[in-house]
């Protein structure tokens, strides 16, 4: 039952960003499904992160038009370096979750570039710089909702130990 609500939830998350991105031409550099899978490493399990990133990277794929694979191999990849990162090292600051996200986003962005090339289909460097815009704004909107997540979860903390 745990492994549906990651399912829907990673469909849900596609499905708004796909929405937003038809309305707002910034929302099409915000990665939605990113930050939904460093949410799943950071906090939660890491074995379902993986799970996240690769369901969200086949559907992705699927919603794209592209060959089933290419965000699998990519967001699986991000979802492994992030709960590996979050393990080893102390990510509660806001730096190191930018750093975080943002790096996770440029390995996931630059394995599905590789993939292309091995592939031999074709491809632009314009996705590159596209790639580095989407991770830097996907970056700054993750550490702002982590932000708010760690403020809500210390109040609620704060409002439990209340007498």
């Amino acid at each position: 039952m745990k492994y549906l609500f990651l399912a829907i939830s990673s469909f849900l998350a596609i499905i708004a960003q796909m929405i937003a991105g038809s309305n707002f031409f910034l929302f099409n550099f915000l990665d939605l499904s990113l930050i939904l899978i460093a949410y799943w490493a950071v906090y939660r399990s890491r074995i379902q992160a993986l799970f996240v990133g690769s369901i969200t990277g086949l559907l992705l794929d699927a919603a794209l038009g592209w060959p089933l694979g290419y965000n699998g191999f990519g967001k699986t990849l991000a979802a492994f370096v992030i709960g590996q990162v979050a393990r080893r090292f102390n990510v509660s600051e806001a730096w190191m979750r930018f750093a975080l996200i943002v790096s996770a986003s440029c390995l996931s962005s630059l394995s599905i570039y590789v993939l292309f090339g091995l592939m031999q289909r074709s491809y632009s460097n314009i996705f590159l710089r596209a790639s580095l815009m989407q991770a830097l704004i996907t970056g700054v909107a993750g550490t702002i909702l982590f932000a708010a997540l760690d403020s809500y979860i210390s109040a609620q903390a704060h409002k439990a130990n209340q007498p």
